[in-house]
């Protein structure tokens, strides 16, 4: 599964603009978003994001990301269409009039469409209604919201959904049906299911989390993944992998000592305490919690890379150069090209950093500054 193109009419500084993740017609497995800040690269992620979660068989208000400083990219958004390649097909995930849509000229027997034109108005009528309600002396009683929200995802899961084809890809919607409903099915559990993992631009730190017992960590699969600093603590994933699959944690171990840290190295479980010991090769040691933010930021994003990605995934990373020295930022992209080598995933980066630039020239820089909107 590879993402081909996205199509945006009106939204942000986009008017009638193609995003184009191919080249020779075939997709490309690295792409960088360049551009300087308001050139639309978030804009871009966020639209992806939120669009491949169309996907999704249980898409509810309660899965849908909201943000209470602004409305939800969807419905600042008149027309998109995501197209995906799904063996050898095209799945086109479109938001808005399905007059709009762009068939593939070639080969439109082998493509389908899941087409939501209601999705918009709802989401900005429970915005309005339900997370966003001023928070003075008129607010309404707590019950009342309740009771508003209630009625706002009845309205939500009755949405008319408009397919044509879909039965091209019965098999894979089903399995993602059916996912939804296996409490067993991890998050990449055997690589076969799709997803998107989404990397914010100032959310990639280690939280000091401290552990009474042995915690758990075996994520349910979603078809969409916002970084977490709690939900994805990487203390708690290392602590868990040790005790339960102690193989792997020395194999992601001898990993990163490879290739994250200079000066130091991922030591050992601290099993008493469970917590993760880092130790400077003048032997001292601390915690996760006290890496560099460049470090976290290296380490979180490669850390997740490793243990999640798969042909079927794609990983959006947004101001990649966040914190990074150079030298760090030379090591992670590096590392990205490795990763994608190994997995087979496509990762999606945005950056304002030449250094980052430099790295993707002449095989997949979409260069956003400029660009006739």
């Amino acid at each position: 599964m590879k993402l081909l193109r996205l199509y945006i009419r009106n939204c942000g500084v986009f008017k009638y603009t193609l995003i184009d993740f191919t080249r020779n017609s075939q997709h490309q497995n690295m792409l960088c978003l360049a551009g300087v800040n308001g050139s639309g690269k978030t804009t871009i992620m966020e639209l992806i994001f939120n669009i491949f979660n169309f996907m999704n068989p249980n898409l509810s208000l309660q899965t849908i990301s909201f943000d209470r400083l602004k409305p939800n990219i969807l419905t600042r958004t008149d027309f998109a269409q995501l197209d995906i390649s799904v063996d050898g097909k095209i799945l086109s995930l479109v938001l808005g009039d399905s007059s709009k849509i762009q068939t593939d000229v070639q080969h439109p027997e082998l493509q389908a469409f899941i087409i939501e034109n209601e999705i918009k108005t709802m989401i900005s009528r429970f915005e309005n209604t339900v997370v966003k309600t001023p928070e003075d002396e008129d607010q309404p009683a707590v019950i009342n919201i309740k009771v508003s929200g209630i009625r706002e995802s009845e309205r939500f899961s009755d949405r008319h959904i408009e397919k044509r084809n879909t039965d091209i890809f019965n098999s894979l919607l089903n399995s993602i049906d059916k996912s939804f409903y296996d409490e067993n099915t991890a998050q990449n559990e055997d690589g076969r299911l799709p997803f998107i993992y989404f990397f914010n631009a100032h959310d990639r730190e280690i939280i000091d989390i401290h552990y009474a017992s042995i915690p758990k960590d075996k994520p349910l699969y979603q078809i969409t993944h916002r970084y977490h600093p709690q939900k994805d603590d990487l203390k708690k994933k290392l602590v868990y992998y040790c005790f339960a699959y102690p193989d792997k944690f020395e194999n992601f171990k001898e990993w990163v000592n490879k290739h994250i840290f200079i000066g130091k190295y991922l030591d050992k479980i601290d099993r008493p305490n469970f917590n993760v010991v880092i130790k400077t090769t003048d032997d001292r040691e601390h915690g996760l919690e006290l890496l560099s933010s460049g470090e976290e930021s290296l380490l979180i994003i490669a850390a997740q890379l490793y243990l999640r990605a798969s042909e079927n995934s794609v990983f959006l990373i947004d101001e990649v150069d966040q914190s990074l020295h150079p030298e760090f930022q030379e090591k992670l992209i590096n590392l990205l090209f490795q990763l994608q080598k190994d997995k087979g995933c496509q990762i999606i980066v945005s950056s304002h950093s030449e250094i980052v630039w430099d790295f993707f020239k002449e095989r997949g820089l979409i260069d956003l500054t400029g660009m006739v909107l």
